[in-house]
């Protein structure tokens, strides 16, 4: 048995995506929390560092330090933290991550230079107000830090006297930093965030309380309360002076959406000189936003990576942001049918990019006249088309006599069975999944994708005129083969269920 490295596999797992990176931790890390430790630190002066690599050591020196070192704190993690202050590797904000895995009176008599650094910290701007907006406006990106590094580090009553330090605040940055506190845990803190926000009394704050209705479970009653009363004390605004919908300098890619309903959204932009921007979107059609990565302060080495490890896996489509706009809106709709809360990255990404008009709302396909296409069941093996077979509890109980069997040895009525349960898939399902992705090509850059696109559109009227089996469509009758063939692969495997 080869002998294990732990060094060598700290440094595998920080090369990780941070989402990877909390998966494997357990897997990599098998040294005692000290030695851990002592390692990470070395690996700060030691490493090539990316925004990653730096991201996932703070993450893994926070957690092991809160969870395994208390007062007093041995002499040789001071001597590393008192090391740690005077590199020039980290930021003030990457050492107040480390530094806030302690109380500040284990630190301030042991640790030098403790006071020096936290009145630079903090003290030389005029005020923290100065401090956010200093951060914002140099780098809308920020406002993503800002949440890793001072919301969710903050006790509830720290963020109130910051919320009170910042009322009367009208700046658009600031009303996007309070709107990210209405999504707090501490319901003090969302409701002074709102005050905050209603205090401002400007056409901004309108638009901003808006936004917290329309998404904001916990608070959108009150949100609406206020923004409903700040309409009638405002006059109405100019036409001119509303801002646009969107950042055009966002580029902006979705794919087509595959037989389960989920589809990928992906988001990159450059923020200030190598300081980049990533974000990939899950959206599925039966939860509305399943998943968000979201990560920034990336070098263009970094961000040329990652967007090649997430893009070249999938094929995408570039589209204008207001089609993605009508796009997020339509999947957070069905958020909201599901009672599910919006992720706080989410939100930040909005306040990021300043995207206007972002809520729940259906999407509607217009129909218009298309020349039917004449296929053949080469066509409908391309994506999104081959994972439109039907993955079902109701199939798998029909099949499972079947399950050593080929599929030339199903008996034609259970064929008929499975046709009738694809049927009813594909009018309440693929018919919604076809005009949406129907709609992102004709919206998109691809315009050499109008094939694909008539396909789509003549899958669909078939689907949508079909009511009799056995039917008289070549794409539910292929399907239905595709269904039974791959459910026999699976019950084959051991799969019991499509839920296993």
């Amino acid at each position: 048995m080869p002998k294990k490295n732990q060094l060598a596999d700290l440094r595998r797992l920080i090369a990780l995506n941070p989402k990877d990176m909390r998966r494997e931790a357990p897997r990599y890390i098998y040294e005692k929390p000290d030695i851990v430790l002592k390692l990470l630190f070395g690996l700060i002066y030691s490493e090539k560092l990316n925004h990653n690599k730096k991201e996932n050591i703070l993450t893994l020196m926070k957690y092991i330090m809160e969870k395994h070192f208390h007062p007093p704190l041995p002499d040789w993690l001071i001597q590393e933290l008192n090391k740690m202050l005077k590199t020039d590797r980290l930021s003030g904000i990457d050492k107040a991550v480390i530094l806030s895995a302690f109380e500040p009176e284990e630190l301030i008599d042991r640790l030098d230079g403790f006071d020096e650094f936290i009145e630079e910290f903090t003290d030389y701007r005029e005020s923290f107000e100065d401090f956010i907006l200093d951060q914002l406006v140099s780098n809308r990106s920020r406002l993503y830090e800002i949440h890793k590094v001072i919301i969710e580090k903050s006790h509830p009553d720290a963020l109130l006297g910051m919320i009170e330090d910042l009322v009367g605040a009208e700046e658009e940055e600031l009303l996007s930093f309070f709107e990210i506190l209405t999504y707090h845990d501490s319901p003090d803190v969302r409701h002074a965030a709102l005050k905050a926000i209603e205090l401002a009394s400007t056409q901004q704050a309108i638009e901003t309380l808006y936004s917290i209705s329309r998404l904001n479970k916990r608070v959108g009653k009150l949100a609406e309360e206020s923004y409903i009363t700040l309409m009638h004390e405002l006059p109405e605004p100019i036409r001119d002076e509303i801002p646009g919908l969107y950042d055009d300098t966002a580029d902006t890619k979705v794919t087509l959406i595959d037989g389960n309903g989920a589809m990928s959204v992906y988001v990159g932009k450059r923020f200030a000189r190598n300081s980049y921007m990533f974000a990939s979107i899950l959206l599925k059609l039966s939860e509305g936003i399943k998943d968000i990565v979201l990560l920034t302060n990336l070098t263009k080495e970094a961000f040329d990576d990652i967007r090649r490890e997430y893009v070249s896996a999938l094929k995408y489509f570039s589209v204008s942001q207001p089609f993605l706009i009508r796009l997020l809106n339509h999947f957070l709709k069905q958020s909201d049918k599901q009672g599910k809360e919006v992720p706080r990255e989410f939100i930040i990404l909005k306040n990021m990019l300043k995207w206007k008009g972002i809520e729940p709302l259906e999407y509607y396909y217009a129909q218009r006249y298309f020349e039917p296409l004449e296929y053949s069941p080469k066509d409908l093996k391309r994506f999104p088309l081959e994972s439109w077979w039907l993955y079902s509890e109701d199939v798998f109980e029909l099949l499972k006599p079947y399950k050593d069997c080929e599929p030339y040895e199903v008996p034609e009525d259970v064929y008929l069975e499975v046709s009738e349960l694809y049927l009813d898939f594909a009018k309440n399902e693929l018919v919604p999944i076809s005009e949406l992705c129907i709609d992102i090509i004709e919206n998109s850059n691809y315009k050499n994708y109008t094939r694909l696109k008539r396909l789509l559109q003549t899958v669909r009227e078939e689907i949508i005129n079909e009511e009799y089996i056995p039917s008289e469509s070549e794409f539910i009758n292929f399907q239905t083969f595709r269904t039974v063939y791959y459910t026999l692969r699976n019950l084959s495997m051991g799969f019991e269920s499509p839920e296993l």
